[in-house]
């Protein structure tokens, strides 16, 4: 399960990797692929980097983005434009450095031998999900809902071709491009009357989370949430991150989670 409350982020170091790509997938999403780590960073599916997006004190904040990949000494994030600083990090070129923050919080729990996952991801949620995928345990099976807009926005899921038995990728779109045309959470709900799970896993927009909770709930099943929030510090001090926990208490994103166990996260009506 993630790891439990912290006061502190213990990975976290200061870096300046390079940019070696940037891919558009669609008007405003893409792909930034960063090189130039040092040998030590070694993230897990779950956590994040927090970008420094200009030198200027404006855009101040850093923008937390997953990783859903790295391989080879590159990482890969996934980022939709939603306001000027994801627009900077689009313009950027290879070879332009970035001041990044990280590797930072917690990790989904590892898809071992014995497991079969149920995975519901939505938009740029698919991004630690997919990271998830790639460090499943042979013999680990998972059933990914790969929730998108349209055909454009589908990747990351070709890696898994050659596990196809084990990892299986249900893509739905909204606008029936590709797959299923409707809610990945329709899938999920199919798939939980079919087959029998030891877990599952969501991220993405909150309203696909909560109905993702509640199939949880209703099948009785292990459950973690990435909680994907705009932060400020991303250290924990700030208290910009935070959701409301059946325990009366509040959870900090960042630290905390982003990944934690969803059966403690008010999801509301």
């Amino acid at each position: 399960m993630p790891v439990a409350a912290r006061g502190r982020q213990p990975e976290a170091k200061l870096l300046t990797p390079t940019v070696k790509s940037v891919v558009n997938l669609s008007e405003d999403l893409y792909l930034l692929i960063l090189e130039g780590f040092p040998e030590e960073f070694d993230p897990q599916p779950g956590m994040f980097l927090h970008l420094r997006v200009s030198p200027k004190d404006h855009p101040l904040l850093r923008r937390p983005f997953s990783i859903q990949d790295y391989t080879d000494g590159a990482a890969t994030l996934l980022i939709r434009v939603v306001g000027i600083g994801t627009e900077i990090l689009r313009k950027l070129r290879p070879g332009d450095r970035v001041d990044a923050l990280g590797p930072l919080g917690t990790r989904f729990s590892r898809i071992e031998k014995e497991d079969r996952v149920l995975m519901v991801g939505g938009g740029v949620g698919v991004a630690p999900l997919i990271a998830c995928c790639e460090s499943a345990k042979p013999g680990g099976e998972a059933d990914f809902c790969y929730g998108v807009r349209n055909e454009a926005e589908v990747q990351g899921v070709d890696a898994f071709k050659d596990r196809a038995e084990s990892i299986r990728i249900h893509v739905s779109t909204d606008d029936g491009s590709m797959g299923y045309k409707g809610f990945n959470t329709d899938v999920a709900a199919r798939l939980l009357q079919e087959n029998k799970y030891t877990k599952t896993f969501t991220c993405g927009p909150w309203i696909m989370m909560r109905k993702t909770a509640e199939l949880a709930e209703r099948y009785d099943l292990p459950f973690e949430a990435s909680l994907e929030v705009q932060m400020g510090c991303g250290l924990g001090a700030c208290l910009a991150c935070v959701y409301e926990s059946t325990e009366g208490s509040f959870i900090r994103s960042c630290i905390d989670g982003p990944v934690v166990d969803g059966r403690r996260v008010v999801w509301g009506d």
